[in-house]
């Protein structure tokens, strides 16, 4: 078991400058969807690094501090610890072992994968710090036959302004709606808005920096992200409360 003391966040540790704050691990997507027809589906591990490394793998259901030993999912994933020598692969496989999801909308957990670099013979003696990186990754688990499409989703979302001048965002459809980019256009200036993503059947409440004017119209441009970890751009006007 890897241990727990050696996991760092990949965020936080790639704001280290240190010569061994140096991630060498990919995966060959961003985002993964398993269709509830699916036997499995695989996620690519590359080590791009100089040196092997060690990867330990498990799948939450949105608690960011839990561990492999304490989740309580239904995916089996194998292997969970793996050594990947430079430059080679290795592939991970998930499958659905059967539990009590809903049928009428995506499921949302997280893939963590974890990698820990070995301490190299010039570091040896050395006080630099050691730190291992771990990268969560959206896994949407997707019933049969839902209403709609993924594609489809982000265009369907509803904007309105609230009287308080707050933004509202509705999503009406059954899956879920990251939104990379977010710019409202207002009388001669723009209002830019963090990044966030809404799940199915809920609404949302952006932050501002500056309430929205209840005259002037506003318009919303704003960037999704797809199944395959591209970027698709949309534009509405945002309603009057």
């Amino acid at each position: 078991m890897i241990p727990r003391w050696s996991c760092a966040v990949v965020v936080l540790a790639a704001l280290v400058a240190s010569k061994t704050a140096s991630a060498g691990v990919v995966m060959n997507a961003t985002r993964y969807v398993y269709d509830a027809t699916a036997t499995e589906i695989t996620v690519k591990v590359s080590n791009t690094g100089r040196l092997p490394v060690l990867t330990q793998a498990w799948i939450d259901d949105g608690d960011a501090r839990s561990t492999p030993e304490r989740v309580d999912v239904p995916f089996n994933l194998t292997p969970p610890i793996a050594r990947l020598e430079s430059g080679k692969s290795q592939t991970l496989r998930i499958s659905f072992t059967g539990g009590t999801l809903p049928v009428d909308r995506e499921s949302q957990f997280w893939i963590n994968v974890l990698e820990v670099p070995p301490k190299s013979a010039e570091d040896e003696d050395s006080s630099k710090m050691q730190l291992a990186f771990r990268y969560r990754l959206k896994l949407f688990y997707r019933p049969e036959k839902l209403a709609g499409s993924a594609n489809g989703a982000p265009e369907k979302l509803a904007w309105t302004r609230t009287a308080d001048g707050s933004l509202a965002v509705d999503n009406p459809t059954a899956y879920h709606v990251t939104l990379n980019e977010v710019h409202l256009k207002l009388a001669g200036s723009e209002l830019v808005v963090d990044p966030f993503a809404i799940a199915p059947f809920t609404s949302t409440t952006p932050k501002l920096t500056v309430p929205l004017p209840q005259g002037d119209e506003v318009n919303v441009r704003y960037q999704s992200i797809n199944d395959y970890g591209g970027f698709v751009t949309h534009d509405k006007t945002v309603d009057k409360p």
